[in-house]
């Protein structure tokens, strides 16, 4: 066998002779004195050299400069680097790994050490270039796995669609006009209306999902679905139950009803009878609330019922098809979708002069094949429920396969107990990919956080046959980042012979930190409200509600508070001026009540604050003396020069009130009241305050107002 081959680099000349001595009884030695001749012996012998140890002071071109060149020639890639230097900084290590060197040994080193380091970095090397193309395999099978996939999948779907044309008494053809012509149209759609976000991977879906459309026509009899003249209105109302009994066909295939090509024929089946205007059926569904999708599909059907021969009827030519769906005769359609359908009419036309050409040629099944050979040629060509069986199992494989592919799948046998990741686990959580008794490791994991670990346990063992899949979102601890959310994809796997035993699962880890942390800042702005950064009246009415649900004994008091004259302060001084008070408002506000009782702007300058536990009077009323002190400790020349104050409204839970409705309104009753008696003051509700003579109410009342002075 051959020596692999070390380059040496280093202008010293005893000092390459060192390093030759040590490695000359294993490999080939090749020397450079310096970098430009180094690089100039790997950019011919790069297929040989296995590793490079390379020094950093040398003329010519030192080995920072060496390995920058490397780089830009992709020369790292192929190739392991190795520092030999006497400069041992942080500084020198830090700029020669992020230029992409292996290791770095610092002289004086020990001779027995350096060959070990150096057999060690070949060989993971090598482990990693093999693992690449073993990686680059697997890639291109899972590919044709998946190609596979497709074609078995159409086969299924086409044998499925077409038996139910069979009893239409159609050719064979129409469910692969309906998906050209779909394709045809979503591309379309794609290029003149971006928003609707067709990609390329969706209109392919979308098209084999518009064979489903009709598959609820299994479920209508005979004697309705080939009539050959106009169905009664009880006939036709038991034809419109076709989209409805499809789906409920679909929805028994219970493994795919979290996967988007279900939702896609699920929507197509239910909608594509839908109508623009709202006078579709069967949800009587208006404008963009139809799927996109249903409504091409739809379009489709309509352009291919009115150009094919029915039982009912000749068919039509192009042009007056077109003419009819523009026309309105065939219901209201999207007028995006009919501006897409104009461009494309010639090809349409086109392709239909085409398929009546092939149709010419072939034979109809209800003209030419006695009822009973029509049924033996659908058990026939229809597949025994064993391979069917099997057929679906492999397709079922396959699409966890493929869909898996690109994220960190993992594998666990309940029989040996063991848990293997992929490759990017380890990238992403430096841990060993093959986990054995991973029953206790799991339970005592520090990975995932502790108040996620049990649902997710408990979630797994909800798994059934039936319900095989699940998504738990989950924190897990990634080095140097803290804990960061993942969502956890499982699917069990289960004895096909008892239908009974779990013998493991498959999934895959999704990061969505990004998402999560978008959508709970989201949340966060949807309750708040942006000047004050308190909470906004949406979610003050939100947390006092649910809080009166579970303390329903507990006391309280709900302040409504208004800064008096504040529109003085924003026609004399500026609106900026006026959100630099209602901020300070907020915060003082905040200030003087406890962590634990509710505070909010519920708009303009009105506030809200709720008080728990508080159910002394006099507490209560020192509280409310404080908030209505705001202006004169702080802003006294406001008051002096505009007459601005505060107000503050009170009613207490549960004795005015037992709802937000309720207590909201008592206290702004008690508000108007202490605005009444002059402003600057507060106000406890009392049930006077309700009458009609309520201005009379206003100046006997006075136990229940303190006027601040």
């Amino acid at each position: 066998m051959d020596k692999q081959t070390i380059l040496i680099v280093d202008d010293v000349e005893l000092n390459r002779a060192i390093l030759a001595e040590l490695f000359s009884d294993i490999y080939h030695i090749l020397e450079a004195e310096n970098g430009r001749e180094a690089l100039d012996i790997l950019e011919k012998d790069i297929d040989q050299v296995v590793m490079v140890l390379l020094d950093i002071v040398m003329p010519v071109m030192d080995g920072f400069e060496v390995l920058q060149e490397m780089t830009d020639r992709k020369l790292i890639e192929q190739v392991p680097v190795i520092l030999i230097t006497s400069e041992n900084s942080d500084r020198a290590a830090l700029q020669g790994y992020q230029l992409g060197v292996s290791d770095i040994i610092n002289k004086p080193f020990n001779p027995e050490v350096v060959k070990r380091r150096v057999a060690n970095v070949i060989e993971l090397f090598m482990h990693k270039s093999n693992l690449e193309k073993l990686v680059g395999k697997q890639i291109e099978t899972l590919e044709k796995q998946a190609n596979k996939l497709n074609q078995v999948n159409n086969f299924l779907i086409e044998t499925l669609s077409t038996a139910v044309e069979f009893r239409n008494c159609e050719s064979g053809q129409h469910i692969k006009r309906i998906r050209h012509t779909t394709q045809i149209l979503l591309e379309a759609m794609s290029k003149e209306y971006p928003e609707y976000a067709l990609s390329p991977y969706h209109i392919e879906k979308i098209s084999s999902a518009s064979a489903m459309h009709d598959i609820g026509k299994i479920a209508i009899p005979d004697y309705i679905l080939n009539k050959p003249g106009k169905l009664t209105s009880e006939e036709f109302e038991i034809m419109k139950a076709h989209c409805i009994r499809g789906c409920e066909f679909l929805q028994s295939i219970h493994y795919a009803q979290d996967e988007e090509y279900f939702r896609f024929c699920y929507e197509i089946c239910r909608h594509h009878h839908e109508r623009w205007d709202g006078n579709g059926y069967p949800d009587r569904l208006k404008g963009d609330n139809i799927p996109i999708w249903a409504q091409v599909v739809s379009l489709a059907d309509v352009y291919d019922a009115l150009t094919s021969k029915r039982v009912y009827k000749n068919a039509y030519s192009h042009e007056k098809a077109v003419k009819m769906i523009l026309g309105g005769e065939c219901g209201v359609f999207n007028p995006k979708l009919l501006k897409v359908f104009i461009k494309v009419a010639p090809v349409l036309e086109r392709d239909l002069a085409s398929n009546e050409e092939i149709a010419d040629t072939e034979f109809s099944v209800c003209s030419f094949v006695p009822a009973q050979e029509v049924q033996a040629k659908q058990e026939e060509s229809g597949l025994s429920s064993r391979t069917l069986r099997l057929l679906e199992l492999e397709r079922e494989k396959y699409r966890i396969l493929s869909e898996l592919s690109g994220d960190i799948v993992f594998n666990y046998d309940t029989k040996s107990d063991v848990l293997e990741f992929s490759e990017k686990y380890y990238d992403l959580f430096h841990r060993d990919i093959r986990i054995p008794d991973a029953r206790d490791t799991i339970e005592r994991s520090e990975v995932i956080h502790p108040d996620d670990r049990s649902l997710f346990l408990k979630r797994l063992t909800e798994l059934t046959p039936k319900f095989p899949s699940c998504r738990i979102e989950l924190r897990m601890m990634v080095p140097d980042q803290g804990f960061q959310w993942f969502e956890v994809s499982v699917n069990a796997l289960w004895n096909t012979e008892t239908n009974v035993e779990c013998v493991g699962y498959l999934g895959k880890l999704v990061n969505i930190h990004e998402r999560k942390t978008e959508a709970n800042l989201l949340r966060k702005q949807a309750n708040m409200d942006s000047l004050t950064e308190l909470d906004n009246r949406k979610r003050i009415r939100e947390r006092l509600i649910s809080l009166f649900e579970e303390n329903k004994k507990e006391e309280g008091a709900f302040f409504f508070i208004d800064i008096d004259n504040f529109k003085a302060i924003n026609d004399n001084l500026g609106h900026m001026f006026g959100d630099e008070i209602l901020r300070y408002i907020a915060s003082e506000i905040k200030r003087k009540v406890r962590s634990t009782d509710i505070v909010g702007r519920i708009g303009g300058d009105e506030f809200v604050a709720f008080l728990r536990n508080s159910s002394s009077e006099k507490a209560v009323a020192e509280k409310a003396r404080d908030i209505c002190d705001l202006f004169r400790n702080t802003y006294k020349e406001l008051i002096d020069k505009y007459n601005v104050s505060c107000s503050v409204g009170i009613s207490l839970f549960p004795r005015d009130g037992k709802t937000y409705e309720e207590l909201f309104h008592n206290a702004d009753r008690a508000l108007y009241y202490a605005k009444e008696r002059g402003k600057n003051g507060y106000a406890f509700y009392n049930e006077t305050m309700g009458n009609s003579d309520f201005k009379t109410v206003l100046t006997n009342v006075v136990d229940s107002y303190q006027l601040v002075k």
